[in-house]
């Protein structure tokens, strides 16, 4: 069984559309009826995207991949799905709370530090 197919994590729909509105902004739509706008600028940085920020008609060469999950590019690039359908905030990537007890560790520590260093400053 494809690993991917049991992923706990859901794949964003199919990718139908990609037009360009301006600089590096597209509007992206999907087989869910999704559509939004998304600057790419932020994630084009790195070695292969430096091509694709540097000349225009490159960019404006983008397209849907082959299997529609998400845009690539003549020279090889491309952007992960989720990246582009979740604005780079995929739900199971959010940052988990931190753990009173961590900060309840700290603590003493902290006042340890205090007392010492209020005993060198006397």
């Amino acid at each position: 069984m494809d690993p991917i197919a049991r992923s706990p994590y859901p794949m964003p729909p199919r990718l139908r559309a990609v037009k360009i509105i301006s600089g590096f902004i597209v509007h992206l739509t999907y087989a869910d009826g999704v559509e939004r706008e998304i600057d790419l600028e932020p994630y084009l940085h790195g070695p292969i995207f430096d091509p694709i920020r540097n000349d225009p008609h490159l960019f404006a060469s983008v397209q849907i991949d082959e299997v529609g999950d998400t845009i690539c590019w003549p020279n090889g690039a491309d952007i992960a799905p989720e990246t582009l359908y979740y604005d780079a905030e995929p739900p199971w990537i959010a940052k988990p709370p931190r753990s009173p007890r961590k900060r309840a560790i700290h603590e003493p520590i902290k006042r340890r530090t205090a007392r010492r260093n209020a005993k060198i400053s006397t």
